[in-house]
C-alpha cells in the first residue's frame, strides 16, 4: 500500500537487512518500550531467524506483520505487527523510528493494516496493551479509537516490570 511519505508492505526474506539495520539504529529508542531483549536480539543471524519464523506463522494465518519503508524502500521507518490470531481476535503491536515520529506516519499505517486485518482475517476485535508512561502511544491508540478494557497487565519492559493498559478496537459495522 502506498502513502504519501512511505509505502506498507508484508515482511519478506528481501528485507533482512533493512529489519536487522532498524532494530540496531533504533535500539536506544525502542529499549525504552519493549520487552527486554535476549543476549543475540541485535545481529542479522537473529533477525532472519525471527522473520523467518514470522512468515510461517503468517503462512499459518496465526500472526501478520507489516513494515513501513520509505520511498526508495531502503529504509525501515517502523512496523506494525498483528500476533496470537486466534477466536476473533489478535494483538497489535508497533513501533517507529525516532526520526520519523509525529509525522502521522504510524497513524495512517495502523489505520490501513488494522482495515486489512477486519476484511482479510476472521477477526472482530484487535487488542493492544500500552505502557501507561507512554503518552505519545497512548494518544495515538486514542486517536486510532480502541477504547481502555479497564485490564491491565504487568511485564518486563528494558529489564523492569511495566504497567500496560489493555484497549481494544471492535470491527466497525459495515
Amino acid at each position: 500500500m502506498k502513502f504519501a511519505n512511505f509505502t506498507l508492505e508484508k515482511i519478506s526474506p528481501k528485507y533482512y537487512q533493512l529489519l536487522f539495520n532498524y532494530y540496531n539504529g533504533n535500539k536506544n529508542h525502542l529499549e525504552l518500550w519493549e520487552p527486554t531483549r535476549i543476549d543475540n536480539y541485535y545481529t542479522l543471524e537473529f533477525h532472519i531467524n525471527r522473520t523467518d519464523e514470522r512468515l510461517q506463522l503468517m503462512d499459518e494465518k496465526k500472526s501478520m506483520h507489516f513494515i513501513m519503508l520509505n520511498d526508495s524502500k531502503s529504509e525501515i521507518l517502523g512496523v506494525c505487527n498483528y500476533t496470537k490470531i486466534k477466536d476473533g481476535a489478535c494483538w497489535l503491536g508497533y513501533s517507529i523510528s525516532s526520526k520519523y515520529e509525529g509525522m502521522g506516519i504510524m497513524y495512517e499505517a495502523v489505520v490501513s493494516s488494522n482495515n486489512y486485518m477486519f476484511t482479510q482475517y476472521p477477526i472482530c476485535q484487535i487488542n493492544a496493551g500500552v505502557i501507561t508512561r507512554n503518552k505519545r502511544s497512548i494518544k495515538l491508540i486514542n486517536r486510532l479509537f480502541f477504547k481502555p478494557t479497564g485490564n491491565f497487565q504487568k511485564m518486563e519492559i528494558n529489564r523492569k516490570v511495566e504497567q500496560l493498559e489493555i484497549y481494544n478496537l471492535i470491527k466497525p459495522d459495515k
